[in-house]
């Protein structure tokens, strides 16, 4: 509890300013001589850089969290002098200038941290290919999903291609077919395109887009088509990929 002062002397008692840090602050304060300015900083450690321009003025550290900020003695005139302080991600400027008045006076100056920023949810997270959209859903729970096991194997000269179709994975608004292609014979090579068709006789075209997964060293690659919108009452389903050895054709 602050004692009792007499009028005279109540405007130079103890009074403190809270100042929030951010990445520049500049602020002022009025020390008087013989009585000086404390500089609190949050906890840690005072500024790693702390500088002084004016010669009259002293800081001396206090423990591990202050800087206490004097002016010599017989400093009766106006004296001003930046202080510049660096403390972590913040940088400060203070402006100090003496007074023999106790009217603006401040004996210490209390510098906190500037409240963590709040949490945003995630944005909802939007698969621009089949497989981050089927990983999802196999993340979050299976889908309905039709197993499908249909292989072609084709050769063409030195190679031979094997196709598997796997299961084809039902989605709100979307179907997603998984295939999978492997290099029986020589290498795989690169996948150039794939194309979805539905039909008997007369063939029309599935719009899809493709997204395959790079070879594996075992000469394998799996892919997806997804379908948007989903095909519906499809009896007849054509799938061809176009591989290093020309198109690979696989119905059912």
């Amino acid at each position: 509890m602050m004692p009792t002062l007499p009028a005279s002397l109540r405007p130079f008692a103890p009074h403190a300013r809270t100042v929030l840090l951010r990445p520049y602050r500049a602020l002022a304060a009025t020390i008087v001589p013989d009585l000086g300015l404390r500089l609190i900083f949050p906890s840690g450690a005072p500024p790693a850089r702390f500088a002084l321009t004016n010669p009259l003025f002293q800081a001396a550290r206090l423990g591990r969290r202050a800087i206490l900020i004097t002016v010599a003695r017989g400093a009766h005139k106006r004296y001003c002098g930046n202080a510049f302080m660096d403390w972590q991600a913040f940088y400060v400027s203070l402006l100090v200038c003496t007074s023999l008045s106790g009217r603006h006076y401040m004996s210490d100056i209390l510098f906190t941290r500037p409240p963590p920023p709040k949490m945003v949810p995630p944005p909802r997270l939007v698969h621009s290919s089949p497989w981050a959209r089927a990983w999802a859903y196999a993340a979050f729970g299976p889908p309905p999903q039709v197993v499908i096991r249909k292989r072609v194997v084709v050769a063409r000269g030195a190679r031979t291609i094997a196709l598997r179709v796997r299961r084809l994975l039902l989605m709100p608004g979307e179907q997603v077919l998984g295939f999978a292609l492997s290099g029986v014979k020589g290498p795989l090579g690169p996948i150039h395109g794939a194309a979805l068709y539905r039909g008997r006789h007369k063939w029309q075209r599935i719009p899809a887009t493709l997204s395959c997964r790079p070879p594996t060293p075992s000469r394998q690659t799996a892919c997806a088509l997804a379908l948007v919108p989903p095909a519906r009452h499809v009896r007849r389903w054509h799938l061809v990929v176009l591989t290093a050895i020309g198109p690979v054709r696989l119905s059912w």
